[in-house]
């Protein structure tokens, strides 16, 4: 019998919205209580895509459902993604 591979897991890293990759997909982790926020869909569990960051601590674009949303730095740095 021959012994099978395996492919070790890649560990989802966790890091904050405003140091993830610009033009991807994430999964929210975890996000400051803010009930704005959550009104705009950015929650828990949420998919949301990053645009782009802005240069010099600019806002972070998102898109969260058919919506295009800015968040600003001190936001997205408290909001916690994964991919």
């Amino acid at each position: 019998m021959l012994a099978r591979k395996t492919r070790p897991r890649t560990q989802k890293s966790i890091t904050s919205l405003y140091d993830a990759e610009d033009g991807r997909q994430y999964v929210v982790t975890s996000t400051p209580s803010v009930a704005i926020l959550k009104s705009l869909g950015i929650m828990e569990n949420a998919v949301v895509e990053k645009k782009m960051t802005y240069r010099l601590g600019g806002p972070v674009l998102l898109k969260v459902d058919s919506s295009e949303i800015a968040v600003g730095k001190e936001f997205a740095e408290k909001i916690m993604v994964r991919r």
